[in-house]
């Protein structure tokens, strides 16, 4: 195969997004679509020419189809991607993967016994000034890390049309770190290495259904460099990572990157870098990836098991929510072995 053919299963919101992704990669071809709105996903259909399935079942019966990709809520997940897996689809599912450990290993499990590509949605990672900030850490530019603070919040808890299932505390606890933490966390790993132990406080501000809005979390590193990480749901969207060194700083925004440098006189020296061209491209590499992994028998980047690590250290936020106490992340994989 040149191309691959794949469903795109929900179109709306972050479905137009990934969408636009399929279509720019170049080696993947939209075939067919599904979403529980059937009247939107008919205009969809209708717009991009992709085939319409009436039901998820019947998308993945086609024996047209290759692969599948799930921008859907987080709880039907693990069964969408366990009829993926016996319909023999290849696989790229948004974050977080699994609402649990236990469900993210199983999908990890299911997908290599079957040999099928798995590929998480990580796309953060793939952003320009994240993928320049750990060449600057690869050179040891801004000599040991010492610290690390991040922040990924939007008010969209507070827009009209939320689903239902994002404030219920049982679909989405821990609501802003599920779904916009959970991101740093992987770029936070991707640059200074795996999560050891977190600590974490939240509570509910403004949103109803009791849901947690707003949260904080202290993370070690097993090098034990110590990380905050903050998230909102109910608040102006704001995106950084701050990455202090001995010999300077990286100051990460969303489309750039400030590098702060002392020299020997005590001052420091900046210099900026912009990244406004970054648009979506990192989704259409995201895509293109996922494409080539399945076309080439790769895996991906950002594999089963990078998304398990993420489910885990918010799971292990939780348990520190829960208990008051510091968690180690391998004592959550560990309990679910």
């Amino acid at each position: 195969m040149e191309s691959l053919s794949v469903g795109l299963v929900g179109v709306t919101g972050h479905g137009t997004t990934i969408l636009n992704a399929i279509l720019a990669a170049g080696n993947l071809r939209l075939h067919s679509c599904y979403d529980a709105n059937q009247a939107l996903a008919g205009e969809f259909a209708d717009r991009t020419g992709a085939l319409l399935a009436s039901a998820y079942e019947e998308l993945l019966a086609d024996p047209g189809l290759h692969a599948v990709v799930l921008v859907t809520p987080n709880d039907i997940h693990y069964q969408d991607v366990l009829k993926a897996v016996a319909a023999r689809k290849h696989i790229l599912v948004e974050t977080p993967i699994a609402t649990t450990v236990a469900e993210a290993r199983a999908m990890v499990e299911m997908t290599r016994s079957a040999g099928l590509v798995f590929m998480a949605g990580h796309n953060a990672r793939r952003r320009k000034v994240v993928r320049r900030a750990r060449q600057i850490l690869s050179e040891g530019t801004i000599g040991k890390i010492v610290a690390v603070e991040a922040n990924t919040s939007r008010p969209t808890g507070m827009e009209p049309g939320l689903p239902a299932w994002r404030s219920d505390p049982k679909i989405s606890p821990l609501l802003p770190m599920t779904h916009l933490g959970i991101h740093m966390v992987d770029v936070i790993e991707y640059l200074l290495g795996p999560i050891r132990r977190v600590c974490c406080i939240a509570q509910n501000v403004a949103m109803p259904g009791m849901v947690f809005d707003s949260t904080a979390a202290l993370l070690e590193l097993e090098s034990g460099t110590p990380c905050t990480l903050s998230s909102s749901y109910v608040s102006p969207e704001v995106g950084f990572l701050r990455i202090y060194g001995t010999k300077g700083a990286i100051h990460c925004g969303s489309a750039s990157l400030d590098l702060e440098l002392l020299r020997e006189n005590g001052r420091s020296e900046r210099t900026v870098e912009k990244f406004r061209d970054q648009g979506e491209q990192s989704y259409v590499e995201q895509m293109r990836e996922f494409g080539e992994c399945v076309l080439n028998g790769r895996v991906p980047e950002t594999d089963g098991e990078v998304g398990l690590r993420a489910v885990a250290v918010v799971e292990a936020m939780r348990a520190s929510l829960e208990s008051s106490a510091l968690v180690a992340v391998n004592d959550i994989l560990g309990e679910m072995r």
